[in-house]
């Protein structure tokens, strides 16, 4: 189904994700996830499209997110998809791949959008990873990782670096909420304001995108 135009919207806001987008862990998921927080942080006249569906993996994603996406016709699209894959055991070019078809198709049908693309942080700051072997779920994390750096430099989009920048939890624990997987909180508003310093970082070396 078709999302409705609203002429008077500055920017449409996409946020393509799983759980995390959603807003499971927060106090109240509808109002409290990163997405709502970083639509705030935009200014006045953002629509925001949360298509967040918990459990989701990328390649779901594409028939199940992206569609609506791409009928929005978004001027700024986040993207936070790789955990439910790492957990699936989804192998690294099937990843890559699906990722890749994201971008581009997004592309394809607005070639100005800007796409703000966030890593896999370092899993090992989770609880809900501790019975995981360590070692394997870091090499993991980097390969995945390595293939979202590569994809997003060909497709000119945002890296958010949560692997380096998401560490605050180590001293923040405050920042997850009791399952230990998910943001709490005030771990998602947190996160707004990376990928908010992000898009505008980016936004600043490229006006003419914003």
């Amino acid at each position: 189904m078709p999302v409705q135009q609203d002429p008077h919207v500055r920017l449409t806001y996409v946020a393509i994700g799983a759980s995390d987008t959603f807003g499971i862990g927060a106090d109240d998921p509808q109002t409290e996830n990163w997405p709502t927080d970083l639509a705030a942080k935009l200014g006045n006249g953002v629509q925001l499209i949360n298509l967040g569906v918990p459990g989701i993996t990328a390649h779901q994603a594409i028939k199940i997110e992206l569609p609506v996406a791409l009928d929005a016709h978004p001027d700024l699209v986040t993207i936070w998809l790789a955990v439910n894959d790492i957990i699936d055991n989804v192998p690294v070019a099937s990843y890559a791949h699906d990722l890749d078809q994201i971008l581009a198709r997004l592309q394809a049908v607005n070639p100005h959008v800007q796409i703000v693309f966030g890593n896999v942080p370092d899993l090992s700051l989770l609880p809900y990873f501790a019975s995981y072997d360590q070692g394997s779920l870091m090499q993991t994390a980097q390969a995945y990782n390595a293939a979202i750096a590569a994809i997003v430099a060909r497709h000119h989009a945002i890296l958010v670096n949560l692997y380096q920048q998401w560490r605050v939890l180590s001293l923040h624990p405050e920042y997850l909420s009791g399952d230990g997987l998910h943001p709490s909180t005030l771990g998602y508003s947190k996160l707004a304001e990376l990928f908010y310093q992000a898009w505008q970082a980016a936004t600043a070396r490229n006006p003419k995108k914003s």
